[in-house]
C-alpha cells in the first residue's frame, strides 16, 4: 500500500540552528503514528513540514505520490495545531462556515453537507449558535477537529490534540480522533504516554531531529496499571463496579486522608483485543464514582520505549522494532 504521506531525508533548519536531519518517515492509511520526543525534537516542526506550512530545505516530501505545490495549501491534509486557530468572537456555525469557504469544493451545497457532518459528527448540535469564546476547553477541541476535516482529507496532522483536557473529556477527544481516523492516515504527536499507548499503532520517537526508533505498538505487554488520585475515600462501590470490568485482574486502595484516596488498577490488555479500550473503560467506571483529581502514572511499553530511546548514553541513531 502507497504511503499516504512520506518524508525522505528531509532536512529543515531555521538560521543556523538545524532542527531536522535527513528525517525519513511515512504513515499509510490506516495508521495512527505517534509522534515523541522531548520539547526542541524537532515534533511540531514534523507537523508543519507535512502540512505545507513550511518548505524542507533538503530532502522531498509526498503527499499520495505527490509533491505539494511550494506556497500553496493541500487538500488532502487535516491540521489541528496545539493551540486550535479558532475565532472567538464568531459562532461555532460561523465559523465552520468560514473553514468550509476555503477548504470545500464544489458550491454552496457541498459546504452546507460538509458542516452537518462535522456538527453530527463531533456532537456541536448544541453549541452551533454559540459564541467560541464562551466554550470550554473541550468544545473547543471539538470545533477544532471539526475544522480539521471539514473537506473529508486522506491526511490528519494533530499536534498535543488531548492537552490540558480534563479526564472525561480525554475520554470523549480519544473517541473522537478514533472516529476521524477511520480510512485516514493519522500523526498524534503528545507528551502524554498513555495517550499514545491508547490511541496509537506506530510509535516514531525523534531525539535532537533525528528519527531514533519507528516501531509499531503490536507487542503491548500483556498487563498495564493505572495510578489515579480520588476525590473519595476508600469506596466500595467503585472497587467493585471495577473488579467487574473486563480484563481488570487488581484493585488496590490507599486512604490520603478523610476524602482522597490513591487508586491502583491493573488490567490485562489482550482480554479487551486493545490496551486503549480498557483503558477508557476503566476511566468510564472510575468517573461515574469519583472525581479523578490525578492521574499519577500509567506503566506501559510507550514510556519504557520512549526512556530508552533518549537515553543520555545511547548515540543518537535509528532502531527499528
Amino acid at each position: 500500500m502507497q504511503p499516504a504521506v512520506s518524508l525522505h531525508e528531509v532536512c529543515k533548519s531555521f538560521g543556523p540552528r538545524q532542527v531536522l536531519h535527513s528525517l525519513s518517515l511515512s504513515v499509510r492509511p490506516g495508521e495512527i503514528v505517534g509522534l515523541l520526543g522531548p520539547n526542541g525534537s524537532g515534533k511540531t516542526t514534523t507537523l508543519r513540514l507535512m502540512a505545507g506550512f513550511y518548505t524542507p530545505d533538503s530532502g522531498r516530501i509526498t503527499i499520495h505520490g505527490r509533491e505539494p505545490a511550494a506556497g500553496r495549501g493541500n487538500a488532502d491534509i487535516g491540521y489541528l495545531p496545539e493551540r486550535a486557530p479558532l475565532y472567538d468572537a464568531l459562532t461555532v456555525l460561523q465559523y465552520l462556515d468560514f473553514g468550509a469557504s476555503v477548504k470545500v469544493a464544489g458550491g454552496a451545497r457541498a459546504r452546507r453537507q460538509a458542516i452537518e457532518r462535522a456538527i453530527d459528527g463531533f456532537d456541536l448540535q448544541g453549541v452551533a449558535r454559540t459564541v467560541i469564546g464562551r466554550l470550554s476547553k473541550g468544545q473547543r477541541q471539538r470545533v477544532g477537529l471539526a475544522q480539521a476535516v471539514l473537506n473529508d482529507p486522506p491526511v490528519l496532522l494533530l499536534d498535543e490534540a488531548t492537552n490540558g483536557l480534563d479526564p472525561l473529556q480525554i475520554v470523549e477527544a480519544r473517541d473522537m480522533i478514533r472516529r476521524c481516523a477511520e480510512g485516514r492516515a493519522v500523526v498524534f504527536s503528545s507528551h502524554l504516554m498513555q495517550e499514545v499507548e491508547a490511541l496509537c499503532t506506530r510509535i516514531a520517537i525523534l531525539r535532537q531531529g533525528r528519527l531514533v526508533e519507528d516501531a509499531a505498538l503490536g507487542g503491548a505487554p500483556a498487563a498495564l496499571q493505572l495510578h489515579l488520585a480520588l476525590a473519595t475515600a476508600r469506596h466500595p462501590a467503585l472497587h467493585a463496579a471495577l473488579s467487574a470490568c473486563p480484563g481488570v485482574r487488581g484493585v488496590d486502595a490507599t486512604s490520603l486522608d478523610g476524602s482522597h484516596s490513591k487508586w491502583r488498577i491493573s488490567w490485562d490488555t489482550q482480554e479487551s483485543n486493545a490496551s486503549g479500550a480498557s483503558c477508557d473503560a476503566v476511566l468510564r467506571v472510575v468517573l461515574a464514582h469519583a472525581e479523578i483529581r490525578a492521574v499519577l502514572s500509567m506503566q506501559d511499553a510507550v514510556e519504557t520505549r520512549l526512556l530508552a530511546a533518549l537515553a543520555p548514553n545511547d548515540p543518537p541513531m535509528r532502531r527499528r522494532a
